[in-house]
């Protein structure tokens, strides 16, 4: 078994520990988890679930900032 996962975000691979959360995964990107919209195999998350979701082997991510403006 290995202890490294293999996942895409945003067209880019990345190389991760195997129980790397989206939260901890964004927050490597410099992300706040609440300042963006994930997409997660072409399942769009609620915020909710962008919180609680663990990253698996071979997921494919799309995430888009969430961006105020006026």
């Amino acid at each position: 078994m290995s202890d490294k996962i293999h996942i895409t975000a945003n067209g880019k691979p990345y190389v991760l520990e195997t129980a790397t959360t989206l939260p901890d995964f964004l927050g490597t990107l410099g992300l706040a988890p609440e300042r963006v919209v994930v997409e997660r195999n072409r399942e769009a998350l609620t915020p909710a679930d962008t919180l609680k979701t663990s990253l698996a082997d071979g997921d494919n991510l799309e995430i888009v900032r969430i961006v105020a403006g006026g």
